[in-house]
Order: structure tokens, then C-alpha cells, then sequence
């Protein structure tokens, strides 16, 4: 039975143009759907100076942070970030450990969540694991959040609003000063996904606008902007001691290796050095959207993710596979990771990429969109 409702549902997916694989990346394309906003995953004399500064370094911790994971590499991390962000830091694995063990660890029952309606998967997980009432905001529609907030306020124990800084899918960002004046009249416990904004607004957008301290639990995943692996969250020291003991992704699972801990140090200390990378992607952001308004493509973004809305998936395929036959890697995105009927074809920004790349590549989409119907 299992197996037969499986396949079933595979074979729908087939139908539907909607089913995906993995796929080996040619190292001969241009790689145009990369999260390495910044570049440093990639960057052949940063790695070579990384490694002449860090030789020799495990490639396991060998244990969990709570055992003999919390080696002096990761503590010095923390200390340093808590130096930049002024309030305390605990590394987690991953941007989604982050997210999930966060709201999972506050939320309970007398709790609603007010979530964004797109924000990403990791917060969705941890409020169905946190047993709160979940309502959702139109997407950055702080109007419609408000709302929700008067109509709440005086039937749950606590309130948490959740927003991401930048969004994934669309490229649109949050108003983050509007967001905290509602906290500031609402009194709600404040999450922020800084997954899309790290490295590009250097230590973040909170910490570029000075509002850290307003932020009650703010989450810096590093596999985008940080061209690395693992997360900060920046909380007060009560919340930081109740999910070393208490959050369960936290506690029951191996520390990353000596080797990412050291990388993350590496880039965190050079940040405020790689001021000519940030303002080359803004040159960058400010081109392709000159050139999305010269060729009337159908976009939401805002920023450095540039999302061209499809819609139809077969139409999607037959786009990504010309420009793949063109040399360019570029990602088409469908449901369930957009919603139906918004398929696009996603394109992230880097300093790797040259003016002459975005040019041509806009040039080669251009064409694909007006042949493929």
C-alpha cells in the first residue's frame, strides 16, 4: 500500500512538471542560482589564506556541545560574535536547527504565532512542532499584521511575531522599523531570519540599522551571505541558558567540525573589510534591474535575489533547459517551494559575476521568454 501511494503520488508530480532530482552542476556553466551572495565560498585566495592560517584542523568534533563538543574554537567564535552584536550568541548547526529549536523551545500552547506568509520552511516546522496557534500575515503587509495583533492581544499568554529580513523566493525585504515600532505598542516576542541579509548588509540588516537590542531572537543562517554552514542566535542570556538546556536541536546533535568553526572566525573578522564586494553587488543589483524594466520581465524583487515569475511549469522547463543549453545554470523553482501557478526561475547575485555575465544572460532570457509559450 505504501509503495503503490508513493508512486502514485511521484508519477503525479511527473504529470504536473513539477517532479524533482539532483543534478550535478557543470563546472563549465555559469552558475547564476548560487546563495553565496558574497562570494567567499568560491574565492580561491580567500580559501588559500584561510588554510596558511589554519593548517591543521579536525575534521570532527567528535561530539555533541553539551559533552566535549564546546572545544575553544567554537566558544571563540560565540565570544567574538557576541563582541560585534553586544548581547549573547550560540552557534547552532544550521540556519533550519536554528529557526525550528527556537520556536519549538518558546511556544506552547498558550502561545500564538504570527508568521509571514511565506516565510521559510524551518519556522513553519518548529511552530507545528511547538503546539502554539498559528495565524498568518499577508506577505510583509505589516497593516494586515497589526490587525491580527488587536484582534489577539488579550487571548494568549504570549505573542510571537516572525518575519524574515529578505525573502528567498520573491527578493522583497521587510520594513524592519515598522515592525518594531508595532512591537514596541504590542508588546510581542520579536523572531528575525537574517539568512538573506548576512554578509550583504555586513553583520545584518539589524545590526546595519542599529536594532539588535529591540529584536528578541534574531537568527543568522551563514550558507547564503556567509558562504559557510551553521547559524547565530542573538538572544539575552535567560533565553540562551533555556535552549542549551531545553532545546532539543541544540542539545542532541554533533557540534560542527574545528574546520567550519575556524572558517566562520575567519570570515567574521574580515566582515568590515569587504566593503568594495558589498558595494560591486549593489552595482551589480542596480544593472539587472535596468535590465529587467528595459525587457518588461514580470519580477517582485527588490534586491540581490531576482525571482522572473514563469508560471506555467512546462513553459519553466523549456526556458531553463535553452539557457542551460547557453551555458548558464539557473534554477527553476516550482510548488511546493512557491505557490501554484508562480514557477520562476530564481537567479541569485554575486561579486563572481561580471557586468558583462548579467548582460548577456538577461540578453539569452529575454530571448528564451519570448520564443517558449
Amino acid at each position: 500500500m505504501l509503495k503503490e501511494k508513493i508512486k502514485k503520488e511521484l508519477e503525479n508530480f511527473k504529470d504536473e512538471n513539477r517532479f524533482r532530482k539532483l543534478t550535478i552542476l557543470n563546472q563549465d556553466f555559469l552558475n547564476l542560482s548560487s546563495n553565496d551572495y558574497m562570494g567567499f565560498g568560491n574565492n580561491a585566495l580567500l580559501i588559500e589564506e584561510f588554510y596558511k592560517k589554519y593548517p591543521n584542523l579536525a575534521l570532527s568534533s567528535s561530539s555533541s556541545r553539551l559533552i566535549s563538543g564546546s572545544y575553544s574554537l567554537v566558544m571563540k567564535l560565540e565570544e567574538l560574535a557576541e563582541n560585534i552584536y553586544k548581547k549573547p550568541v550560540l552557534f547552532f548547526n544550521s540556519g533550519f536547527d536554528c529557526n525550528c529549536c527556537v520556536i519549538e523551545t518558546f511556544c506552547d500552547e498558550k502561545t500564538l504565532v504570527i508568521s509571514d506568509k511565506l516565510n521559510h520552511a524551518s519556522i513553519h516546522d518548529g511552530i507545528l512542532h511547538s503546539k502554539a496557534t498559528l495565524l498568518r500575515y499577508k506577505h510583509l503587509d505589516l497593516s494586515h499584521l497589526k490587525i491580527l495583533l488587536k484582534k489577539n492581544k488579550d487571548k494568549f499568554e504570549n505573542i510571537f511575531v516572525i518575519s524574515e529580513t529578505i525573502y528567498s523566493m520573491d527578493g522583497d525585504c521587510v520594513h524592519l522599523e515598522e515592525l518594531i515600532s508595532l512591537k514596541k505598542e504590542f508588546n510581542f516576542s520579536l523572531v528575525i531570519d537574517e539568512a538573506h541579509s548576512f554578509g550583504v548588509y555586513s553583520y545584518g540588516m539589524a545590526h546595519s540599522k542599529k536594532l539588535v537590542e529591540h529584536i528578541d531572537f534574531l537568527t543568522i543562517p551563514l550558507g547564503k551571505g556567509g558562504g559557510s554552514t551553521g547559524s547565530y542566535l542573538i538572544c539575552n542570556q535567560l533565553y540562551k541558558d533555556y535552549i542549551i538546556n531545553k532545546g532539543r536541536k541544540f542539545i542532541y546533535t554533533t557540534a560542527l567540525p574545528p574546520i567550519n568553526i575556524a572558517w566562520n572566525i575567519f570570515i567574521l573578522e574580515k566582515m568590515e573589510l569587504f566593503k568594495d564586494k558589498r558595494q560591486y553587488l549593489i552595482e551589480l543589483q542596480e544593472l539587472a534591474h535596468s535590465l529587467i524594466k528595459k525587457y518588461n520581465m514580470n519580477t517582485l524583487s527588490t534586491t540581490h535575489i531576482i525571482s522572473i515569475i514563469i508560471g506555467d511549469n512546462e513553459r519553466l522547463d523549456k526556458i531553463t533547459n535553452y539557457l542551460k543549453e547557453k551555458k548558464y545554470f539557473v534554477y527553476g523553482v516550482k510548488e511546493p517551494t512557491v505557490p501554484k501557478g508562480t514557477s520562476r526561475i530564481r537567479i541569485g547575485l554575486s561579486p563572481s559575476l561580471s557586468k558583462n555575465n548579467i548582460i548577456d544572460f538577461f540578453q539569452e532570457l529575454n530571448y528564451a521568454l519570448n520564443t517558449f509559450f
